[in-house]
């Protein structure tokens, strides 16, 4: 068979290689291992007497001439970030570390792959090895199994709860299957995952396998003919190969179908073209022999199943335990499954992770396959460690594969670069899977530079700077045409949490500056948000610049209102709001009231259209004079053509109304009524000491020099009437037909009125007869929004006089104001300064659509992983002499000083008997771990679930012999709460901060 005739990359039988992630001995990440490997280094640790004392090993082991002290160690087993998946520290002190370790690594594969928290059909597919943290520590422990609800046991330390807890902690909703099928564990879920994407199971699948067993530092017994080796070096294919050493690691990859990853901008690393599985039978020995015919049938069916002949394999990595029955049985039928298509000898190579790294069990088909992924990906095949001089016996000279002592640059001639990719399982079951270099995908074409995006979120305050750090550091090396990929992959490929961090920039230079000064902000878990719509003197000639060429939905709403309104206007309102350049004919020609209020809702509906493609959705709207119209007709009280012609038809009368002017005056309203004038009235109330005042211009220029005798500070609007004044009387009553003309609906949003400052029930055609003449109570209606949970204020319109009016109402705290577009200000970028509060927004707790906000624009890139804010989650096999508090980070984790979901301790109760305060702490403690208990502590943000909740309630009952309710304790989380729920009679007094809290939860 030839390659010609072979299925291209979009074949439906193609799996893509996504996302990559594991730890492993010396490296703690995939890119760490990839150095490693091609630098040809072992990173087995060999232990001194010290450390083999320490770790409890006994003399007459570690005196005994055939003990071997050497593993490959993982950094770090007993760190874990708890808060980050919802654990509370006992829960995750009774968890087995291999599913600790896998839900890291299955959180830092999906956010390399840049699915970080996909809410799809993600499968998972893992295995773990045997679980001696639960024999040999919490079996052992006082703290452990006799103080755990067994039930809480099985499910952090049974293999079958391994990828159930990995769906569930991470949000994914395909097929979660336990796979074990010993060291062929991780391959063959590799191969049931791409079963599971290819049969239509999942769209995503998380495929690997852990092996971590402590005690680490520890080393084993040699046997002769056993295993293990006799000097802790693993050689396969050696002429000294006498066995393997234990290693531990974890490692999953991320996979998904391959035409699905192309048509998706995601990164392929490599494909796996087939895959297959089978087990030995009993053609063999014994139990825990291989079987030369079932490895030949498992390649031979992988390679059927890939479409391609054995001659397009240029690298095999192998099993390669390094024993002598087992080097010798894999070469013969790696030899026979290949003379059935090829005659060739010499061209693949072949090699084994384990030589680099020992056996890592259930973690060994995953840590191989990602070693084959990157060599294709690459083109280099690393060294072969460990083998000086091939065992002469295997007879290479007349197999197709030889073993290199060097890095090879492996070039791709003729096709893609292939790889074989082997796992043996004592018990027989095999696995073999063919990598296929990707099809490289075309560079999109040179984009103009243009503002992005960037978007952070992290768990805790310090996770979120070093998320912001890593990124900086990442943008040094980035160049301009990075950036749009690296705003989009953080945009859909991250999952959010609460502490937030949002930069705008094109240049990567400037991005990195404004990530290295940006402050992370903790966004509330829900806002009341806000749109503000400004009135008349807000708009400028080329408002809409900026926004019209970059926006789509703003660009189809501004097209379709300005084309409706050529009748109204006799002319084309783009051609004023796109100008380019400053004209005085465009400026005077906005200035009227003719053009200038259909301008204003123009711009005004389209951006609220483009935010509300986007996701953003209000809450409440609040408009200013004209404004309101424009959340009327948002929140469905006008439909479109009738709000564009009523705006037209009051713009056409106001300007034929008597010219006037209007002063905004910095001062309370009962200072300056009375040096009022006559003719001169109050038109808008804008805050407690902000009104604008309205008239015939020269009674409004009178009452400026007044005002300016008295020291009040005013300033004219750039206006051509006196608005909501006397001066409209005139037009009132031709306004009031036009608007009985139009149908009225009850609006879907809540609108505050211009009139009363209150939501809005009913608009009527009298409604806006008076909303035309009478003054805007602006600063009632934001008064009533203020109070609303968590308000936010978007100005969605030209310029920020709403946002300076929402800020300055009068308290000490104001809340959030944000404008959308930039004022007369030069220099500022009108879709920069959108992008801006874009990301305001959402750090503030706005939800945003980031697949609507970037139209799927973009590809998914590697980008830095979450820096884990890891602490000691352990129970030692003996009471530790080392506090957890005093154990030291390990070396490039983030420091995490104290857990940031418990508040401060109170000061403890004096000395005494025990309370009811002490004792149901105690309780939570026991459930939750030993963690600060405060007044304001809730059992739930501090990892507990509805099982321990229903523990909870039985130590309650066995304590205070109190019987509480299920609902009880979930309407109740906190812990004062929980104290109100005790009888009172018995209680003692509390301490302080307690009393005060529990009377508050009584109120409550």
């Amino acid at each position: 068979m030839s390659d010609e005739t072979l299925s291209g990359p979009d074949d439906d039988t193609a799996v893509a290689v996504i996302g990559l992630a594991g730890r492993f001995p010396g490296s703690d990440s995939v890119d760490q291992l990839w150095s490693s490997l091609q630098a040809g280094e072992e990173s087995l640790t060999r232990f001194s007497t010290e450390q083999l004392i320490a770790a409890g090993v006994p003399a007459h082991d570690y005196e005994n001439p055939d003990y071997v002290p050497v593993r490959g160690v993982l950094n770090d087993m007993e760190l874990f970030d708890a808060a980050l998946f919802g654990y509370s520290a006992r829960e995750a002190e009774l968890t087995d570390p291999q599913q600790r370790v896998l839900l890291e690594c299955g959180w830092q594969a999906l956010e390399a792959a840049g699915y970080g928290g996909f809410d799809g059909r993600g499968g998972v597919f893992v295995g773990t090895g045997m679980n001696t943290y639960l024999l040999r520590h919490l079996l052992t422990n006082p703290r452990g199994a006799q103080d755990a609800d067994l039930l809480q046991l099985m499910l952090g330390n049974e293999k079958d709860h391994a990828a159930t807890r990995l769906a569930y902690r991470l949000g994914l909703r395909g097929p979660a299957l336990a796979v074990q099928t010993a060291c062929s564990t991780s391959l063959v879920a590799v191969h049931l995952a791409r079963q599971s994407l290819l049969h239509g199971d999942c769209d995503l699948a998380l495929a690997g396998g852990a092996s971590v067993q402590p005690p680490q530092h520890t080393g084993y017994v040699y046997a002769r003919n056993g295993i293990l080796s006799p000097d802790g070096h693993c050689r396969p294919f050696d002429r000294n190969a006498h066995g393997t050493v234990v290693g531990q690691g974890a490692a999953l990859v991320v996979l998904k179908r391959a035409r699905d990853a192309y048509a998706d901008g995601d990164t392929v690393h490599a494909l796996i073209r087939g895959s297959a599985i089978n087990n030995d039978g009993g053609r063999k020995v014994g139990y825990t022999a291989p079987s030369t015919e079932g490895q030949t049938e498992v390649i031979d069916a992988a390679l059927r199943s890939a479409g391609v002949t054995a001659d397009t394999i240029g690298y095999v990595e192998a099993h390669g335990t390094g024993t002598e029955v087992g080097d010798g049985i894999e070469i013969a039928a790696l030899t026979e499954a290949y003379r059935k298509h090829t005659d060739k000898t010499g061209f693949c190579a072949v090699g084994s992770i384990k030589a680099n790294l020992g056996h890592l069990d259930a973690a060994a088909g995953v840590s191989g396959l990602i070693k084959a992924v990157l060599a294709v990906r690459d083109g280099v095949i690393p060294p072969a460690v460990n083998c000086p001089e091939p065992n002469p016996e295997i007879g290479w000279d007349t197999t197709p594969f030889y073993v290199t002592n060097r890095a090879r640059t492996w070039p791709a001639e003729g096709g893609p670069r292939r790889a074989g990719v082997s796992a043996f399982g004592i018990g027989g079951t095999n696995a073999h899977a063919i990598v296929e270099q990707a099809t490289p995908q075309p560079a999109p074409p040179p984009a103009r530079p243009r503002p992005s995006l960037l978007v952070l979120s992290a768990h805790e305050r310090q996770a979120a700077l070093s998320s912001a750090d890593r990124l900086a550091h990442h943008l040094g090396t980035a160049v301009a045409a990075d950036v749009p990929d690296i705003a989009h992959t953080l945009q859909v490929g991250r999952a959010t949490r609460a502490w937030r961090t949002a930069v705008v920039g094109a240049a990567p230079h400037t991005l990195r500056d404004r990530l290295r000064s940006a402050q992370p902000r903790q966004a509330h878990r829900a806002v009341t948000l806000g749109f503000m719509f400004p009135g008349q003197g807000a708009q400028r000639p080329g408002m809409a610049t900026g926004l019209y060429d970059e926006l789509p939905r703003f660009r189809e709403v501004l097209d379709e209102c300005c084309e409706r309104l050529t009748g109204h206007l006799g002319l084309d309102l783009r051609t004023l709001l796109l100008k380019q350049s400053a004209d005085a004919d465009a400026e005077m020609a906005l200035r009227g009231t003719l053009l200038a209020q259909p301008a204003l809702f123009t711009v005004e509906y389209a951006l609220a259209a483009q935010l509300l493609d986007w996701g953003i959705k209000p809450r409440v709207l609040i408009g200013h004079s004209i404004g309101e119209y424009t959340a009327a007709c948002l929140a469905h009280a006008l439909d479109l053509p009738d709000a564009l012609d009523l705006v037209a038809v009051r713009g056409r009368l106001m300007a034929a109304a008597p010219p006037g002017a209007m002063l905004a005056v910095h001062a309370a309203e009962e200072k300056i009524e009375p040096l009022l004038p006559e003719g001169v009235s109050v038109a808008a109330r804008n805050g407690p000491e902000a009104v604008v005042v309205s008239g015939p211009p020269d009674a409004v220029a009178s009452l400026a020099a007044t005002l300016d005798e008295h020291g009040v500070s005013a300033r004219p609007l750039r206006v051509s009437h006196g608005f909501h004044s006397m001066l409209m009387d005139p037009v009132l009553d031709e306004f009031r037909e036009h608007a009985a003309a139009v149908r009225h609906h009850r609006p879907r949003l809540r609108v505050m009125s211009n009139l009363t400052g209150e939501p809005v029930r009913e608009y009527s055609a009298e409604y806006w007869t008076r909303h035309l003449r009478e003054p805007v109570a602006f600063s009632a209606g934001l008064a009533r929004v203020r109070v609303m949970p968590h308000p936010v204020f978007l100005e969605v319109g030209p310029g920020r006089a709403l946002t300076g009016l929402a800020r300055s109402q009068g308290e000490e705290t104001p809340p959030l104001c944000l404008a959308t577009m930039p004022g007369t200000e030069p220099g500022d970028e009108p879709y920069e300064a959108l992008l801006s509060a874009v990301g305001a927004l959402w750090t503030a707790g706005a939800d945003v659509n980031w697949t609507e906000f970037g139209y799927g624009r973009g590809r998914r890139v590697v980008l830095p992983p979450y820096p884990f804010q890891r602490r000691r989650h352990w129970l030692d096999a003996e009471p530790s002499a080392t506090p957890p508090s005093d154990r030291p980070a390990a070396p490039g984790t983030t420091p995490a000083p104290e857990d940031p979901r418990t508040p401060a301790p109170e000061p403890a109760t004096a000395p005494g008997p025990a309370d009811h305060e002490s004792r149901l702490r105690a309780i939570w403690q026991r459930l939750l771990g030993d963690q600060p208990v405060a007044a304001a502590a809730d059992f739930f943000a501090l990892g507990g679930d509805s099982l321990l909740a229903v523990r909870l309630i039985a130590l309650i009952r066995r304590e205070f012999d109190v019987t509480l309710h299920l609902d009880a304790v979930l309407d109740h989380p906190g812990f004062a709460a929980q104290l109100g729920l005790l009888p009172p009679s018995a209680a003692p007094a509390l301490t302080p901060g307690v009393d005060e809290a529990r009377k508050d939860a009584d109120t409550a």
